[in-house]
């Protein structure tokens, strides 16, 4: 009797220290390959983006200089970029945009473009000194006040 439950014992020991899934609260996060991701989640709204800069102000080249589109396009974002005025108000009648990028100097001027509506575009002004980290969090503000604005207007 004595050894069947020393048996049963070492059977259950052997049971439990085999599995891995039973780790207590963060001992999961020391496992090699299991460790704790800080990148931006997956599930975070893709906005599609219009970025307007005057290829002779110095925010142009810093667009260029910190390959924003680029950025924007490995962060899940449908980024379009345009050089003109003209250029800008045609392809906002053609096509429904979340967000506009542009020059804090500008940005008064393409604010005039876009037409007061529920679902009307943010203008989101830049000045020249454009950091990665702050443009996609003024991008993910932007598109959740917009978000926002639209479940206003359906809810009543």
């Amino acid at each position: 009797m004595r050894k069947r439950r020393t048996l049963g014992v070492l059977v259950m020991v052997l049971a439990f220290s085999m599995s891995g899934d039973l780790f207590a609260c963060g001992d999961k996060f020391l496992v090699a390959g299991r460790g704790t991701r800080f990148q931006r989640p997956k599930t975070a709204r893709a906005a599609s983006v219009l970025i307007f800069a005057d290829p002779t102000s110095a925010v142009a080249a810093t667009f260029k200089k910190a390959k924003v589109e680029s950025l924007l396009k490995l962060e899940g974002h449908r980024a379009t970029e345009v050089r003109s005025l003209d250029e800008l108000s045609a392809i906002m009648s053609s096509g429904r945009y979340d967000v506009i990028l542009t020059a804090n100097s500008d940005s008064a001027n393409v604010q005039k473009l876009v037409k007061p509506s529920p679902d009307a575009a943010i203008v989101v002004g830049v000045d020249d000194l454009v950091k990665n980290h702050t443009l996609l969090q003024a991008i993910d503000n932007a598109v959740s006040q917009r978000d926002q604005n639209l479940k206003k207007t359906r809810s009543s």
